[in-house]
């Protein structure tokens, strides 16, 4: 099974339990709705890439009146949004946001909260997108950076391995994939009662597939990691805002 077929499934099968562990991606959302909602939009057409089950969207569809496009790549998640919205005039379909089949500029808002860091091939996924925009049109998403996680990935170091944890980008690095673009950064800690609730939290909402060619630690060494981590324990992400308008 491809990896981007992997992530589908992770995502599609997280439908029922990903709203009561997804308090970063709601926290996120926040955020962002607020950074779109500074501009004035006249009746944009809009594509929303990795909706989940709605978060992003109930605080921006009411808002932006448009022509909205709701997509995810898991067939579950494009339900539940639609069901979430279904007297409004919005499509939802699937599709994958690394590689949308999109006309070129046909879009002037493409939006998306903590979906990006599953793209392959990040930097032309972002390519991708900014093909997709109207000239003056803006991309405005959010992604985990570099530092997320930093407590789950000591704690397996501790024992001499190291963790599946995928590789996020820096904000710089980020900064350099599309010309003059502008990314941000913010750091938000959430607490777990152990280390086995946030690795469950992890499965509720579809984000535990590790990185590419990882293999599964023993479980002797997750236990120990999971000791290490204490009780409660804090685990950080690193969240990056990437703003970019289309010359």
């Amino acid at each position: 099974m491809k990896r981007i077929e992997q992530i589908a499934q992770r995502f599609d099968q997280a439908s029922a339990t990903y709203e009561g562990a997804a308090e970063l991606q709601w926290r996120a959302a926040q955020s962002l709705a607020c950074k779109v909602l500074e501009t004035p939009w006249e009746h944009p057409k809009v594509l929303e890439i990795g909706c989940g089950t709605g978060y992003l969207t109930q605080l921006l569809l009411p808002r932006i009146p448009g022509q909205w496009l709701v997509t995810d790549i898991a067939p579950s998640m494009v339900q539940a949004t639609r069901n979430r919205f279904s007297a409004s005039a919005a499509q939802f379909r699937l599709l994958d946001g690394s590689n949308p089949d999109l006309p070129a500029q046909s879009v002037d808002l493409i939006v998306s909260n903590l979906a990006a860091q599953w793209f392959e091939d990040l930097r032309g996924a972002l390519h991708h997108l900014a093909c997709c925009l109207t000239p003056g049109g803006r991309l405005l998403l959010t992604l985990l950076g570099r530092e997320s996680l930093s407590q789950w990935r000591a704690a397996v170091a501790d024992t001499g391995h190291q963790a599946g944890t995928p590789t996020f980008p820096t904000a710089q690095s980020l900064a350099g994939m599309l010309p003059q673009s502008r990314v941000s950064a913010q750091c938000v800690t959430l607490s777990y009662h152990n280390a086995r609730v946030y690795l469950n939290s992890l499965k509720a909402i579809g984000a535990s597939l590790p990185a590419p060619d990882y293999a599964p630690l023993p479980a002797s060494v997750m236990r120990r990691a999971m000791q290490l981590m204490g009780e409660p324990c804090a685990v950080s992400y690193e969240i990056l805002t990437l703003d970019w308008v289309k010359p």
